[in-house]
């Protein structure tokens, strides 16, 4: 890459530099299915086509108007369901094997996030995207610790210009991977051919700046460019993947919306049709892929599809089915929850997969971050044959617990009033109680209906007037020493039905 390409990719960053302010979930499963945009919900179509005429098509961001085709939706096609990255290590700061292992799985969520809203719909032949980091482009080779004898290292370097407004802390020499490796330099010839095949090839840098901030970025077709201290916190799993899945965003041409509503630059008249009136493309707004920026992803697939000469669809080679079905009863060894990212869990004799983890008050009754090592479960669960993380978990029963002695509410009672349709849960004082909190399973989340009952109280009645022959689960917690035994709680539910 020359300098003046250099400057010119480093002026669109500092254009689409945006702040992504949002407390982040992890990651949100698709929960629609559609086969076509007949599907796609009545109350979506006016703002779809708002933003498709008005940013898409009038800025060009899907390369159609001008046949830049090179977008990750062209990128994806081409790989034959695969995405390539050379990540451009632009700091001083070292990197473990491990983290860079990691990395790259954090970015195959973060792409697969997008994609997985394709799977099954108007002709995309993949349920899931492979997403690779091919080498690694680094000044000082070993800031790269404990490398390994398979993984790329190119060690080019040349100048780079500090531009007004960056960071002076920004390194001033930078390592780039050769051009003829890249897809973003040779997409425009169709019949250009990589130096060992199509493996070989990069679609797009990863470029890990020092000095960049922690949560601003930019991206395009070219690649992302963020912080190396938050690639570092999406490897180590305390980064929150949102903002590398807005900028991801831009790859597949949707647009910023800084500006207001019905501006040139801005969002929708009326605003986006979801709870929250947010976009992840809207930065501060949305911590997640909505239901409308979804529908969106396939709206424009749905549009550019059938441009003439740009998909090649019947040589698209689609992946092999990628889920399998599991079912056990096995010992967990290790767990590691992380809250901002996929947790892993390892059982005795079948192995380690990975999960997205909630908190105990803020997920379904199917949640392994209720469970700790020692634990054994039976569990039948659909999962991932491409990187074994757990797609949906269809049963999950406690079959012995760990800590038989651990301290939890295990004698609640439950009284019934018929005339009131109340309840009235009684228990006995549990030693060392600071405080008490019921929670009820309610609309596939456990949500907190009496957060501090003092420690001299062990009862808890009911609201009035619940609905008759309405079941629900519910659960004692107990505070000790200053912590909150939730996972014991949610482990052992009542079911009670109303009366």
């Amino acid at each position: 890459m020359q300098i003046k390409k250099i400057a010119a990719l480093t002026a669109a960053a500092v254009m689409c530099m945006s702040t992504m302010a949002a407390q982040a979930a992890p990651f949100t499963a698709v929960t629609v299915s559609a086969e076509t945009i007949a599907d796609m919900p009545s109350k979506y179509q006016s703002a779809a086509d708002w933003i498709w005429q008005n940013r898409v098509v009038r800025e060009n961001s899907t390369g159609s108007q001008t046949r830049r085709w090179n977008s990750l939706f062209d990128q994806i096609i081409d790989g034959k369901g695969t995405l390539n990255y050379v990540v451009r290590w632009h700091s001083t700061k070292t990197i473990t094997y491990e983290q860079r292992r990691k990395l790259e799985t954090a970015l195959d969520d973060c792409v697969n996030a997008w994609t997985d809203w394709l799977v099954g719909y108007e002709e995309w032949p993949y349920q899931h995207v492979d997403v690779n980091i091919v080498g690694w482009a680094v000044a000082d080779k070993s800031l790269l610790l404990d490398l390994h004898p398979d993984e790329v290292v190119y060690t080019n370097t040349e100048q780079y210009v500090i531009q007004p407004g960056e960071s002076s802390q920004i390194p001033t020499v930078m390592a780039s991977a050769p051009s003829e490796l890249s897809r973003f330099d040779h997409f425009t010839d169709e019949n250009y051919q990589y130096p060992g095949g199509l493996d070989k090839r990069f679609d797009m840098y990863l470029w890990a700046t020092q000095g960049f901030p922690e949560i601003g970025g930019c991206g395009g077709d070219w690649g992302q460019r963020l912080g190396d201290s938050y690639y570092l916190g999406l490897a180590n799993g305390t980064a929150t993947p949102h903002v590398q899945i807005h900028e991801l965003g831009h790859g597949f041409g949707f647009t910023d919306f800084y500006g207001g509503e019905g501006a040139s630059d801005g969002f929708p008249p009326g605003g986006f049709p979801v709870e929250g009136g947010g976009s992840i493309m809207m930065a501060g707004s949305s911590s997640v892929i909505t239901d409308f920026d979804g529908w969106f992803m396939r709206y424009t697939w749905s549009k550019i599809k059938d441009e003439k000469g740009r998909f090649d669809l019947k040589n698209a080679q689609p992946s092999k089915p990628t889920t399998a079905t599991a079912e056990f009863t096995d010992k967990i060894t290790n767990i590691s929850v992380q809250s901002g990212g996929y947790s892993t869990i390892t059982f005795a004799d079948n192995g380690t997969y990975r999960f997205p983890a909630t908190g105990y008050f803020d997920s379904d009754s199917k949640n392994l971050a209720f469970y700790e090592a020692g634990d054994t479960v039976s569990i039948k669960f659909t999962y991932s044959t491409a990187d074994s993380e757990i797609k949906n978990i269809e049963s999950l029963q406690l079959i012995e617990n760990v800590h038989n002695d651990s301290v939890y509410v295990s004698d609640a009672r439950v009284e019934y009033s018929e005339a009131t349709h109340q309840v009235r849960l009684t228990w006995s004082p549990v030693e060392g109680a600071e405080k008490y909190a019921v929670a009820v399973y309610f609309s596939g989340k456990w949500r907190i209906y009496a957060p501090s009952i003092p420690a001299s109280t062990t009862s808890y009645t009911s609201p009035k007037n619940l609905a008759p022959n309405k079941s629900y689960k519910v659960a004692v917690a107990v505070k000790v020493n200053g912590e909150w035994n939730a996972a014991e709680a949610v482990k052992h539910p009542l079911t009670i039905t109303i009366r």
